[in-house]
C-alpha cells in the first residue's frame, strides 16, 4: 500500500459526524479488500488522532473516532492530490 493510502481510506470511512469503533473501522477495511491487523489498525487510528485528523473518545469501554474539520481538509485535499 502506496504513502497515505491508508490515510485517504480510513477518512473515507467517515460521514458527518458519525463516529466508529476501531473493530468497526477494521471490518470496513476488510469489506474494501485491506487486510490490516487489529494492532496496525489501532496503531494507524493512534496517529491520526495525534495528527488531529480524528477525534477520540470512550464509550461503553470502547474508542470511538470522528473526522475533525482538520481531517475533513486532510481527507479533500488528499482527494484532490490522488
Amino acid at each position: 500500500m502506496d504513502y497515505n493510502q491508508l490515510k485517504i481510506r480510513v477518512l473515507a470511512l467517515f460521514r458527518g459526524s458519525e463516529e466508529l469503533a476501531s473493530d468497526n473501522i477494521r471490518t470496513l477495511l476488510r469489506e474494501s479488500q485491506i487486510e490490516l491487523s487489529d494492532k496496525a489498525v489501532k496503531m494507524a487510528l493512534m496517529r491520526y488522532t495525534r495528527q488531529g485528523i480524528l477525534a477520540r473518545g470512550k464509550r461503553a469501554g470502547l474508542f470511538r473516532y470522528r473526522l475533525t474539520e482538520k481531517g475533513v481538509a486532510r481527507r479533500d485535499w488528499l482527494a484532490q492530490t490522488k
